[in-house]
């Protein structure tokens, strides 16, 4: 088999596994369709490169029995590596920090104690779960803030607990910032276009939650940060 002869299987191979996984008409042009997702994007100027040599390969009559040019291995290589990237999608419970990891409060753990710790650490979200291991709240610096204010500068007391905070660490309390459930199968491509609707919309998506069946009411699995999924260029 000449390179010409791979190459021109290992195309049709990419088109086949880009459609089936994206369910893709027949008609669709694969490469525009990766040319414009994330992932791909900074690749897009060799999948374009392919496709150019695919179709004169492909269209284009042979002279003398021969084609008129021969792909290089590394041109071969570089169709692998897609289909590979492609066939091994990354999911959330990959890359999330699960909760064995994770620093995170029960909804009966003092709020004040709380505070070295994030400090210590540099962190400004801490999940608050209640006795389930249901995701009831975030702490953070604006729900201190709203605490003291309330207060009216009364310090917090060192069994202040956060099930007696519920409304400063609710979900719906945190007005500038919003969170996404998920489940761990989701794969991180998709997670991407969740961050993407989400910003463009205007709001800061600060986490996102991934739980046992995807919802609210289920058990917290782990967490994911803007960082994880949008700061990250997946290399293939």
């Amino acid at each position: 088999m000449t390179n010409a002869d791979e190459y021109i299987q290992k195309f049709k191979e990419l088109e086949s596994v880009v459609k089936e996984t994206f369910g893709l008409n027949d008609w669709d042009s694969v490469t525009n369709f990766l040319s414009k997702r994330d992932e791909y994007r900074p690749f897009r100027e060799e999948i374009k490169y392919c496709q150019e040599v695919r179709n004169l390969l492909q269209h284009k009559q042979k002279i003398g029995g021969e084609y008129p040019v021969e792909p290089t291995r590394e041109m071969i290589s570089f169709l692998e590596r897609t289909i590979a990237s492609l066939k091994n999608r990354k999911k959330c419970g990959q890359i999330m920090v699960p909760l064995d990891r994770l620093f995170y409060k029960k909804s009966s753990d003092s709020v004040k104690g709380t505070l070295s710790k994030m400090k210590e650490i540099s962190t400004g979200h801490v999940p608050v779960l209640d006795e389930n291991g249901k995701v009831c709240g975030v702490f953070t610096a604006f729900s201190l803030l709203h605490m003291i204010a309330d207060k009216k500068g009364e310090p917090l007391g060192s069994d202040y607990s956060f099930s007696e905070a519920k409304n400063y660490v609710s979900l719906e309390h945190h007005s500038s910032e919003v969170y996404r459930f998920v489940e761990k199968n989701l794969y991180v491509d998709e997670l991407k276009d969740i961050f993407e609707r989400t910003y463009s919309g205007g709001k800061r998506l600060a986490m996102v939650f991934v739980t046992t069946n995807g919802n609210p009411d289920g058990k917290l699995l782990g967490t994911i940060s803007p960082w994880d999924v949008l700061g990250k260029e997946d290399n293939f």
